[in-house]
């Protein structure tokens, strides 16, 4: 049995140490099998962690051969090449058409076996983390954990194989703390994957047609989200921006199968326009006012919203429906084919305490397609990421709201609250009891790692740093906040995860009065390289004083991510130019604006010379 791949500059192998099952799979699509890699020089030296991408050279589809090789160098590596510059799309760095004598049992295939005679490898960039559906429901939620066995191997435990008091400690986490601080991330990897379509399909031309939960990957360090798996893409033009799916038309009373599909993309996300017409008197599961097959940019827009409908929908999905934990694609094809559960989809069946915005967000993006969705003059549809981009920030910069519409078992427990006083003195004890013995415990988790920390570990110490705050006492929050912070420092200039965290722990405990200092320390200590993101965290903090560091943050946001208030910037680079402490902040503010057309609008608008204000950026140190 041949083991090895063997490339134009490296040779592959499946990593034997990774999976569950210790065979290095990873995961099936409809057309790939996708194994972990592992590549190394063909001449010998470091091995580097890889995927190994198994694609059939030659499918049948409504009764079309295929060839998909050809298809793939024609069309999706041209994609792919495109889309290079962007390090928030996973890479592709070699094709491999003939495997040669390579042979590798895999019992999820036809013949059990992927050999060079029948299939082909694309070797893409390893990322790691998690999909995005992983770390909602596996590694936030903990609805899914794997279990080591005797002889060394693993197995997969979903929520529903869990006991009882494992049950009910994870109804307990289901709380309204935990909630927002999951509403915030989940806004953030929207508005994450904005950034990313945004440049995809808006520069560059090319809609996904595919994106659900599996092919976002969310990385382990810094939590920013990755764009996989482009094999459903379609390229478009300005002139012409709609691209007909080729799907014959499909039998929806039977079962869908990789050479009669459903949809182009993947059933539960892909939306309604995408489905093929129907055959042999089926129904089509939509009211069909729309052309059938004519792709579009609405078309991704409706995924993302199905994808983060899923994920705000996650808890409830994997804890009330065996079926969705087991089995998603059967979940969505026996209970959402149809109008009325695919589209306008809402979060009535989940947590009150998501914000209302981000529920018409969702409800926006999966609207029920009509004559002239597609039209840019039609608001009721996305039709832009900078329009949803700026919904998105609205209603994270929105303050959380509880309830939704008012609720009668509130209003009348009310009533109660005389004869709930006693009671509740009792709980306050007990949870103040509660607070002291969590914050010990997680006190004592944060010496352990940080005895032996490296950066790979910092998901984890942005964990126990939340705990520490969220636990401390109020007399202990700000001593607690210096320690995190100071740890932090201690390796010289912080990234841009490091201020994330900082930042939302400063949020977190809303102190006004050390805020200044606070935000002061972190422009001092911050990565020269990284003032940009560091910054853009910084202006979320609204200090009630003055602080240096916020005004110097603010400035350089303002000019190098909005391109806006560039004399009002000047200006505050003129005031704070003696403040030492601040030299790299206020040589990155220089820096920004130190260009022709900069440099135009202060001497304008102050009524100076180019050559006054060249001169005093001179006075800059670089």
């Amino acid at each position: 049995m041949i083991s090895e791949i063997i490339g134009n500059t490296y040779k592959y192998v499946i990593d034997t140490s990774y999976g569950i099952n210790k065979d290095g799979f990873i995961a099936i699509g409809s057309e790939s099998v996708v194994y972990k890699g592992l590549k190394v020089k063909r001449e010998g030296g470091m091995q580097f962690s890889c995927v190994l991408k198994f694609k059939p050279k030659v499918i049948v589809l409504n009764g079309k051969t295929i060839d998909r090789l050809m298809v793939f160098k024609t069309e999706e590596w041209k994609i792919f090449e495109e889309l290079r510059e962007c390090r928030s799309i996973v890479r592709v760095d070699d094709v491999v058409d003939d495997l040669g004598s390579f042979k590798l049992p895999c019992d999820k295939v036809i013949g059990g076996e992927i050999n060079g005679a029948s299939y082909f490898c694309v070797i893409e960039e390893f990322i790691d983390g998690w999909s995005l559906e992983e770390f909602c429901r596996e590694e936030y939620w903990k609805l899914r954990r794997i279990e080591t066995l005797a002889n060394g191997l693993s197995k997969v435990n979903n929520y529903h194989d869990f006991n009882e008091e494992e049950k009910t400690a994870i109804a307990l986490s289901y709380n309204y703390d935990n909630v927002l601080k999951y509403q915030g991330l989940i806004l953030l990897f929207m508005i994450n994957l904005c950034e990313i379509m945004e440049f995809v399909t808006e520069q560059k031309q090319i809609l996904h047609l595919d994106i659900k939960p599996e092919n976002i990957m969310v990385t382990r360090h810094g939590k920013e989200l990755v764009l996989i798996d482009f094999g459903k893409s379609k390229s478009i033009t300005q002139a012409n921006r709609f691209i007909q799916s080729n799907l014959e038309a499909a039998d929806y009373n039977k079962d869908e199968t990789l050479d009669s599909l459903y949809q182009h993309g993947t059933l539960g996300y892909a939306a309604p326009e995408c489905y093929s017409k129907s055959a042999h008197n089926s129904a089509f599961p939509f009211s069909a006012t729309f052309v059938q097959g004519r792709m579009s940019i609405e078309s991704d827009f409706f995924s993302l919203g199905a994808t983060f409908w899923e994920c705000l929908n996650i808890f409830e999905l994997a804890t009330k429906s065996k079926l969705f934990t087991d089995d998603f694609y059967s979940f969505y094809k026996e209970n959402f084919l149809n109008d009325n559960a695919y589209c306008n989809r809402d979060l009535s069946c989940t947590s009150l305490f998501y914000h209302r915005k981000l529920e018409n967000i969702v409800k926006k993006c999966t609207r029920k397609r009509v004559d002239g969705f597609t039209d840019f003059n039609n608001k009721d549809y996305y039709h832009s990421y900078k329009d949803l981009k700026k919904d998105l920030e609205i209603a994270k910069d929105s303050v959380p709201t509880i309830v939704r519409e008012e609720n009668v078992k509130v209003k009348n427990a009310f009533k109660l609250s005389g004869a709930m006083l006693s009671l509740f003195s009792v709980f306050l004890i007990i949870y103040y009891i509660y607070l002291s013995s969590a914050f010990s415990i997680a006190g004592g988790s944060w010496n352990s790692l940080t005895s032996d920390y490296n950066e790979t570990r910092f998901y984890k110490l942005e964990e126990i740093a939340h705990d520490l705050i969220t636990t401390a006492p109020a007399n202990k929050l700000d001593e607690t906040y210096a320690m995190i912070a100071g740890f932090t420092y201690e390796d010289g200039d912080i990234s841009e995860y490091e201020a994330i965290m900082l930042v939302s722990l400063l949020v977190q405990i809303g102190n006004q009065q050390m805020l200044p200092q606070r935000i002061d320390e972190i422009v001092i200590n911050a990565n020269t390289r990284k003032f940009r993101e560091i910054s853009t965290e910084i202006i979320k903090l609204d200090p009630s004083k003055e602080s240096i560091g916020y005004d110097l943050a603010r400035a350089i946001y303002n000019v190098e991510v909005g391109k806006t208030e560039i004399i009002a910037a000047y200006e505050v680079l003129v005031q704070y130019q003696d403040n030492v402490e601040f030299l790299n902040a206020l040589v990155k503010l220089k820096n920004v604006l130190d260009n022709d057309e900069n440099i135009s609008i202060v001497s304008k608008g102050l009524g100076l010379s180019k050559q006054e204000v060249q001169e005093f950026f001179r006075t800059i140190a670089v």
